[in-house]
């Protein structure tokens, strides 16, 4: 098998594709965590958890594996992204790319508010849970808090070097670009041998996910297992309504994106929600749009057959900025918990939270659990108790692993529509074969 072959082979048996050995490893992940978790009680805990914590280690290992190649992938894609297509043509896809995470994270929070709105999850809150609530130890950052000009300022690379140290994914995009511009108006002799160096480390990069995927069964299996050992199923139930809005909401914003890819796009949305099936069970396990993004970019170019030039642009700049299922759960659980101390939220605190949200979005890193320390700030600058946070620790977990899925469809989606949108434009690629 060479790097370049597709993830999903239509010609082999179902039993022997990738999504489907993935998938039975997730099913059996469950299984096995709940007959060894604190629900059932057949085991005891603490042999329990050791048990878990080496269940878990080929996912740990594979997720450290994955991240070691995102610095090198995303800044070779994005150079070749745009050295392959005209550079006026790759900078209006860069830009109708933010607009677009804008709009889709905007419709994000309002459907969170709209359906938070409907069901009321906080008013069935008892509230003698809220005098058992302990501050949660979260450090919140100063979300929107700065100007608009510093804001900017920050947001351009310093030292790349230290950049890639700390994956500061939004200063790494933007160095990509200034050398992928850079290299476009260098003579051909010249430039020339870094493009060749980058379209190296990214088929290096690429070797090494086909790689790991060849693991991928055993690793969701391993990480299943240590959660569900980890917090049971039974910490859904204090809260289950809060964990039934969310889910409702990160539903409805699937139902967009397809109406984007049908519509939009020119895609068949069921082939295309098909076709995403590695990605999203992947999302699922790890927690990690980052981690996911290699296997995400992978997809889109070599099962969607969405073009390179659109794909290396769109995926490690929707990584890095659109987080629409992070987006929902922020609406829904600040209304949640407005909901749960009975504070009525203005129209303008509900705007200042769509700002804020979409604000925290940006630079948030794609990993387990980031979407926390923003909740907690957004809380802060509202006047909401912030130790309401406590009241969904127990399902967070769960939850993230369901809006890293929304956050890599959506990222697959975006490039659909701005390949159909702009991908004929585009130097230097030929027209994808539709699978609609």
């Amino acid at each position: 098998m060479t790097a370049t072959e597709p993830t999903v082979q239509t010609g082999e048996p179902m039993h022997r594709q990738l999504w489907f050995r993935v998938l039975a490893g997730l099913v059996l992940g469950g299984f096995v965590g709940t007959l060894m978790g604190p629900d059932l009680g057949l085991m005891d805990q603490g042999i329990a958890l050791q048990i878990g914590e080496w269940l878990a280690l080929p996912g740990r290992l594979f997720l450290t594996l994955l991240k070691f190649i995102v610095i090198p992938l995303v800044i070779s894609s994005v150079m070749l992204g745009i050295c392959d297509g005209n550079d006026i043509r790759a900078i209006r896809t860069l830009g109708s790319g933010l607009v677009y995470f804008v709009i889709t994270t905007t419709i994000a929070i309002i459907i969170g508010f709209t359906i938070t709105g409907l069901i009321q999850p906080g008013s069935q809150i008892d509230s003698s849970q809220l005098g058992a609530v302990v501050r949660p130890d979260i450090v919140a950052p100063n979300v929107g808090g700065g100007s608009i000009p510093s804001t900017i300022v920050s947001a351009i690379p310093t030292n790349l070097v230290e950049h890639m140290v700390k994956s500061d994914m939004l200063q790494v995009v933007i160095a990509a670009v200034i050398f992928g511009l850079a290299l476009l108006k260098m003579p051909n002799i010249e430039g020339r041998p870094i493009v060749d160096l980058m379209r190296s480390t990214q088929q290096v990069c690429m070797t090494i996910v086909m790689w790991l995927m060849k693991f991928a069964p055993v690793v969701v299996f391993g990480l299943i297992a240590n959660t569900v050992i980890t917090m049971g199923f039974g910490a859904i139930s204090a809260v289950s309504l809060f964990f039934l809005t969310v889910i409702l909401g990160l539903l409805a914003m699937i139902a967009v994106y397809m109406f984007l890819v049908s519509v939009v796009g020119g895609r068949n949305p069921v082939t295309f929600i098909r076709d995403c099936r590695d990605v999203m069970v992947l999302a699922f396990s790890t927690s990690s749009s980052s981690a996911t993004m290699p296997v995400t970019l992978r997809t889109v170019e070599e099962v969607h057959k969405i073009r390179p030039t659109v794909g290396r642009l769109v995926i490690p700049l929707g990584t890095t900025i659109n987080m629409d299922g992070t987006a929902i759960y922020q609406a829904i659980a600040a209304l949640f918990i407005a909901q749960a101390y009975g504070i009525d939220l203005t129209t303008f605190q509900m705007v200042s939270i769509i700002v804020l949200s979409i604000a925290g979005s940006i630079g948030t890193p794609g990993i387990p659990s980031a979407g926390i320390p923003i909740l907690a700030a957004i809380l802060e600058s509202q006047n909401i108790p912030v130790e309401g946070i406590a009241l969904i620790l127990g399902v967070d977990r769960l939850l993230d692993m369901s809006r890293t899925v929304i956050n890599v469809v959506g990222d697959m989606t975006a490039a659909a529509v701005l390949d159909r949108l702009f991908g004929h434009k585009m130097e230097g690629d030929a027209a994808p074969d539709n699978p609609a």
